[in-house]
């Protein structure tokens, strides 16, 4: 299975849509998709560790979900397991080409922005990052705040109470400054004090775009060592 032939999303534009659409549960888990030889990667194509290897006549592109995003990212970026490392189970495992039956919420024809939004607030009172809704190939993801996923660029020393750890970072879209805890300031200082930092993916909330392109009034969410900028 090649990486250029996985579904990727697209976010709602706020629209009603038009034809019959599965609707499905979206978790906030890590996408993983099995290669013959290479075994779980993710869609950055990095390897993925600890997941229970592909049987015949399962999913091959997957979501893995152990129990929140961060146990998830620990569970399966974790080459040599320690006694804390979440273990992945294949109850963990969401099939997505092959659709677990229980991601699936059933069909809506024609859903109106109003129809969108209530399963949207099901799922967020479930506790629920959102919903998918399909249309053969075409996946169109809805969040109650839509993120976007950009490449780090460069990078700048804090000042004052910030000295000695990360300032913000840059992107194509812009510089990103706040949002960061004083942890995460010190972990990637580190990491760009080694050289690591650019082009590690990072997940920014924003109001809107400017007409150039750039972010407004942007807000680091989280790191996304599972993704790729295409």
């Amino acid at each position: 299975m090649a990486s250029n032939l996985i579904n990727r999303p697209r976010s709602w534009n706020g629209n009603p849509l038009a034809g019959e659409w599965l609707v499905t549960v979206k978790i906030d888990g890590v996408r993983a998709i099995w290669h013959d030889g290479l075994g779980w990667l993710s869609r950055a194509g990095r390897q993925l560790y600890n997941i229970p290897p592909w049987q015949q006549g399962n999913a091959r592109d997957c979501e893995i979900f152990v129990g929140t995003f961060q146990d998830t990212i620990r569970a399966t970026r974790t080459r040599l397991t320690k006694q804390d490392t979440p273990a992945i189970q294949p109850q963990h495992i969401y099939g997505l080409d092959q659709l677990d039956v229980r991601l699936h919420w059933g069909m809506l024809k024609n859903p109106s922005t109003t129809d969108i939004l209530a399963q949207l607030q099901h799922a967020n009172d479930l506790g629920h990052e959102g919903v998918v809704f399909r249309q053969a190939d075409r996946w169109i993801k809805v969040k109650p705040e839509e993120t976007h996923d950009v490449a780090i660029t460069g990078y700048a020393e804090g000042e004052g109470k910030h000295r000695g750890r990360l300032g913000f970072v840059t992107t194509g879209n812009g510089a990103v400054g706040a949002g960061f805890t004083d942890r995460e300031r010190e972990i990637l200082w580190a990491e760009a004090e080694a050289g690591r930092l650019v082009g590690q993916i990072i997940e920014v909330n924003c109001m809107q775009f400017t007409p150039m392109g750039q972010f407004r009034h942007p807000v680091f969410v989280r790191m996304r060592p599972d993704k790729l900028i295409p």
